[in-house]
């Protein structure tokens, strides 16, 4: 048993004594009354069926109080339903009717923890919480269950179709914009989701994340997908990370006048043919605990691709960061660079991580190895995520690629200041540089005059397979 567990068990029964001496005193003059004036006439049997009832009495009030802190049903920060009520609450509702599930995030609750404190991290979440109830109760709708989930995560659940409630959510959140408690800034956001999507209330849970982490991470959709409904895409991931079951495009990324890397774009192949984009696919890997399993199997395609063509090109590739600081990842891919001499120096490791791992030592360590077996390292979305600054000063990498808000606004007089201060940096370190998103002629002009060391963007050449790539160099070359 934990210490934890141990006080809270001596708490409830220190509780029990407060709560039950009044009654046990109450009870024991009364008796002692009895007896003082009718002790001679009462008979023994009244004494043991005293002693019986005074037992059950004991027993009943230690039950009640240990039964009233097991069954609460409300969070002590929030005030609003805890996830042990929520969940089941939700669940019925869901088998009864079309039902609505809204996720309301706030967005920089660690930020406000980190800055201003606990206490005020608490207070935040209280205060929002309320807000939103308020919010609801103004527009006459009463007894709207609202739960904390998780650290600043709030659900809300809505009888009905998500159309009702779209537009709702959204003025939700346009209300809180800008929105602050005692000047602490309060960022918020939502995402909606409802029974038409899933009746399996996990799904519908995952759903809303997703749609979260979409919002947060500026992704770069190549073509529209096929949806394919949630209980599908489990069994389709499982099936084509199991078979290697994948299509790889990939983009020329320019150094110069000549295409110095080739970035890849990886598609699942799901059932009937369907494609399944990352965004889609990475969830379910990571949840059904795929990623080392599908990192290693791209890695090792791209080895064998490497290997076939007489080029010099460089294959670049997103890998976990989490995967790559398994020890089991680090001795698959000494095995392979071993077995495969002419891959080395070739392929390139791409690490993005919102969060920052702070064992940075360990982390380092794993990342020379690599370096030290031929594969190059680059750390993406510099300008984005504080993780990757904190990064650039604690690991030894080669390449440093910059968030994609830079390349789609590089024209831009106040994102080029911020840019060069980026580069000066980075080329002080002597690092090289990559920006993505190049879709014009005068975005490729600045970025250029910049001294950008790779450049990317449709601008230069749109996604295709490898074999289109090589055409078109062997054409320039001629």
């Amino acid at each position: 048993m934990l210490y934890a567990e141990e006080k809270e068990r001596e708490n409830r029964f220190k509780l029990a004594l407060r709560m039950g001496v009044p009654i046990f005193l109450l009870a024991g003059i009364t008796v002692a009354g009895v007896l003082f004036q009718y002790f001679d006439t009462i008979p023994i049997q009244f004494f043991v069926i005293w002693i019986g009832v005074f037992a059950v009495m004991i027993y009943y009030l230690f039950y009640l109080i240990y039964q009233g802190f097991n069954e609460r049903i409300t969070d002590s920060i929030t005030h609003t339903f805890n996830r042990e009520y929520l969940i089941p609450l939700f669940k019925r509702e869901i088998k009864r009717a079309p039902y609505t599930v809204i996720l309301i995030s706030i967005d920089n609750l660690h930020d406000i923890n980190t800055r201003f404190g606990t206490k005020n991290g608490d207070r935040i979440l209280f205060e929002v919480a309320r807000r939103i109830g308020e919010y609801f109760e103004d527009r006459q709708m009463q007894k709207i269950p609202i739960g904390h989930f998780k650290g600043g995560d709030f659900f809300v659940g809505l009888r009905g179709d998500s159309n009702e409630y779209k537009t709702m959510m959204e003025l939700i959140c346009i209300k809180f914009e800008n929105y602050s408690i005692d000047d602490i800034e309060v960022n918020i956001s939502g995402a909606i989701t409802d029974t038409t999507f899933s009746k399996n209330l996990d799904q519908l849970i995952d759903q809303l994340f997703d749609q979260q982490n979409e919002k947060r991470t500026v992704q770069y959709l190549i073509e529209e997908n096929v949806p394919i409904k949630p209980d599908e895409i489990e069994t389709s991931v499982i099936n084509a990370v199991k078979n290697n079951s994948f299509v790889i495009r990939y983009q020329n990324v320019i150094s110069g006048d000549e295409t110095r890397i080739v970035d890849l774009s990886v598609k699942l192949k799901g059932e009937n043919g369907k494609l399944i984009h990352q965004k889609n696919y990475i969830p379910v890997i990571s949840r059904l605990g795929l990623l080392r399993e599908f990192d290693t199997a791209i890695v090792e395609a791209i080895v064998n691709e490497c290997c076939s063509i007489e080029n010099n090109l460089l294959f670049s590739l997103n890998i976990s960061p989490s995967t790559l600081r398994q020890q089991h990842f680090l001795n698959a891919m000494q095995v392979l660079f071993k077995n495969n001499e002419v891959a080395q120096h070739r392929i390139m490791f791409i690490l993005s991580e919102r969060e920052y791992y702070y064992r940075t030592d360990r982390f380092n360590t794993f990342i020379q190895a690599y370096r030290n077996m031929g594969i190059l390292i680059a750390l993406d979305n510099l300008g984005s995520y504080h993780s990757t600054m904190l990064y650039l000063k604690e690991l030894t990498v080669d390449v440093i690629r910059i968030d994609t808000h830079f390349g789609k606004n590089i024209t831009n007089k106040g994102y080029q200041g911020i840019l060069r201060g980026l580069l000066v940096s980075i080329k002080f370190l002597g690092l090289k540089s990559w920006i993505r998103m190049i879709e014009n002629e005068e975005a490729y002009d600045v970025a250029s005059s910049l001294g950008i060391d790779y450049i990317q963007g449709n601008y230069l050449g749109k996604i295709a397979p490898l074999e289109e790539i090589l055409k078109k160099e062997d054409s320039e070359i001629r």
